[in-house]
């Protein structure tokens, strides 16, 4: 739920800055990302890999994300090969504090209107092993908002696509139970949550799958967009400000590899 927040002054600087200014910041290197809010821009592809932990003052332990490469599928779009490796200690008074998110930003394709994005391919594989109790989920999240850019103003909404979570966490708005229900999205139903993030003023629509996936997901995230502007939650002519997909860390230890495809093809 704060992901999108973590890396949204981050992707605008990269979309607004020349190209030859960023190259001192490109990889195609394997690298390991330990530093709290440390990040690599992909050189070539429309993507940064960050380590996002926003949370690390209450956070016991350490947590690192990686890159390893990048795939492309027989027939398919190139994906990025990445993970995370958390070693973060339960601790009763902070248990419900999301630490950091691993995550994969798009960095191309942005601040564009509903309207003018013909399609959001997206593949998303991940394996998980944790050798404690954890607590964190598999999602993506977006910033959408009226005004191009925007994706830190009140007026601002973030958007969640839950795909996998344990250890109990709960979405912005579970208290209030669901507001809405989608019947066939990505193969499943859907229950969406909705209320305001306290500590931003901004309203979290969060989508959750009644069957979680188990590992794989494929679909076009533009079905998504389009199913909250039938709910009437924005419009076609709202801004999709910022994107990304990962994982919230909460507490435990756990290895998460994934591979990860997706981008914002325009109209």
């Amino acid at each position: 739920m704060f992901g999108a927040l973590a890396l949204s002054a981050l992707i605008a600087s990269v979309a607004a800055a020349p190209a030859q200014s960023a190259v001192a910041s490109l990889t195609r290197r394997s690298t390991d990302l330990c530093g709290n809010d440390q990040h690599i821009i992909l050189d070539g592809t429309p993507w940064l890999v960050a380590n996002s932990m926003y949370g690390a003052s209450q956070m016991v332990g350490t947590s690192c994300t990686h890159y390893n490469g990048i795939q492309t599928p027989a027939g398919g779009n190139p994906q990025v090969v990445w993970g995370s490796k958390s070693n973060i200690q339960y601790v009763e008074s902070t248990n419900n504090v999301c630490k950091g998110y691993a995550n994969v930003g798009i960095i191309q394709n942005l601040q564009q209107p509903v309207s003018s994005i013909h399609s959001i391919p997206a593949t998303y594989d991940w394996t998980r092993t944790s050798t404690s109790a954890f607590k964190g989920n598999i999602c993506f999240d977006f910033i959408l908002g009226n005004t191009k850019g925007d994706s830190t103003s009140t007026s601002a909404q973030e958007l969640m696509l839950w795909l996998q979570w344990e250890g109990g966490q709960l979405p912005i708005g579970w208290d209030r139970g669901p507001v809405a229900t989608l019947g066939s999205l990505f193969g499943t139903s859907w229950k969406l949550y909705e209320d305001v993030n306290h500590s931003n003023g901004m309203t979290v629509h969060s989508l959750l799958p009644d069957t979680q996936f188990s590992g794989s997901f494929a679909g076009d995230l533009k079905d998504w967009f389009e199913a909250l502007v039938n709910l009437g939650r924005f419009t076609d002519a709202t801004y999709v400000n910022i994107g990304n997909a990962g994982s919230e860390l909460f507490y435990g230890d756990s290895v998460l590899e994934a591979s990860l495809g997706v981008q914002i093809n325009l109209s």
